[in-house]
């Protein structure tokens, strides 16, 4: 799928050149969402992909990466078409392509019930949350405003559960598998995944009328599991002896990247200072987990499974 990532990041491009991508602006957040369509999608179904598997799981997440393309650059089409019944319809595919992911997940689940791995539970949270911004995307092209969000946060929504609700849980498994025998990887997983769903309530809670309190703390919380995954990542980066010496420089900027953009979600949180307001964190706190976090962290886990890394045994 290495391939496919770097079509997508030629598509990207110009889709960036024809959006006008430009992140003090509203349209930024399409910008982010089409990325993680485009060239984060292909880089994270190799690490989806489970050794050995042969049963439907598998033949499904085959089916899913030959149809991640064309919906793709579906989705890039229907961000560049005004809300309505004509973007909706091309945002449609990626929709598809998302419920293929999560019926892998559920699959699996169902198969191995609680002998399932933490890593491979985490792995399966991915695939169902993003099934959800592939709905929240379909939602954000027909213009619809589900309990009076705005347009933007509608968007956000579809972008915050590709990469918080996808790539994060994703490889806090990964992380989790690499470092079995630190409890605080199995801390930071679990707190992930929980943290993920528990945080969309209390923005839903929120928006309702019943106050913030769930949805700061839901925030803390998963910014708090955010923090101790990046202090694991340079933790691998700082051990030579688990860890090639060309994979250090991209784990450290993995790892700081989401640090920084954790503290920058607390402080959001936490509504500290007036001048960190959605536009800012939008551009910020979007940007440097998209191209810091998420792209180097994928790039990284697939070498080190491409190179034969040293993962631990299950839990």
């Amino acid at each position: 799928m290495r391939a496919a990532a770097l079509v997508g990041l030629v598509a990207w491009a110009g889709f960036f050149v024809l959006g006008g991508g430009d992140p003090a602006k509203a349209d930024w957040a399409q910008v982010l969402l089409v990325f993680a369509a485009l060239v984060l999608m292909p880089l994270a179904i190799d690490l989806l992909t489970e050794t050995g598997e042969a049963d439907l799981p598998a033949r499904l997440l085959r089916g899913a990466a030959r149809v991640q393309p064309v919906a793709a650059l579906a989705l890039a089409g229907a961000a560049l078409l005004p809300p309505g019944p004509w973007a909706a319809l091309a945002a449609l595919p990626w929709l598809i392509f998302t419920l293929m992911l999560a019926a892998v997940g559920v699959l699996r689940l169902r198969r191995d019930r609680w002998r399932r791995s933490l890593d491979g539970m985490c792995a399966d949270a991915a695939t169902l949350y993003v099934a959800i911004g592939g709905a929240w995307a379909v939602i954000d092209r027909t213009g619809w405003q589900p309990l009076h969000f705005s347009p933007e946060i509608v968007t956000l929504t579809a972008v915050h559960f590709h990469y918080a609700g996808f790539v994060l849980p994703l490889l806090a498994g990964l992380v989790q598998r690499e470092l079995f025998f630190v409890r605080l990887a199995a801390h930071a997983a679990i707190g992930i995944v929980l943290g993920v769903p528990t945080l969309a309530l209390g923005i839903t809670v929120t928006q309702l009328g019943w106050g913030r309190s769930l949805e700061t703390a839901a925030a803390l919380w998963l910014a708090l599991a955010g923090l101790a995954l990046a202090i694991l990542h340079v933790r691998l980066a700082l051990d030579g002896r688990r860890v090639a010496m060309a994979t250090r420089g991209l784990l450290v900027v993995a790892g700081a990247s989401l640090f920084f953009g954790m503290v920058l979600a607390s402080a959001y949180a936490l509504r500290v200072g007036p001048w960190l307001d959605l536009p800012q964190m939008r551009a910020l706190h979007g940007s440097v987990n998209a191209f810091g976090f998420a792209l180097c962290g994928l790039i990284v886990w697939r070498r080190m499974r491409n190179s034969g890394g040293r993962p631990g045994p299950p839990v």
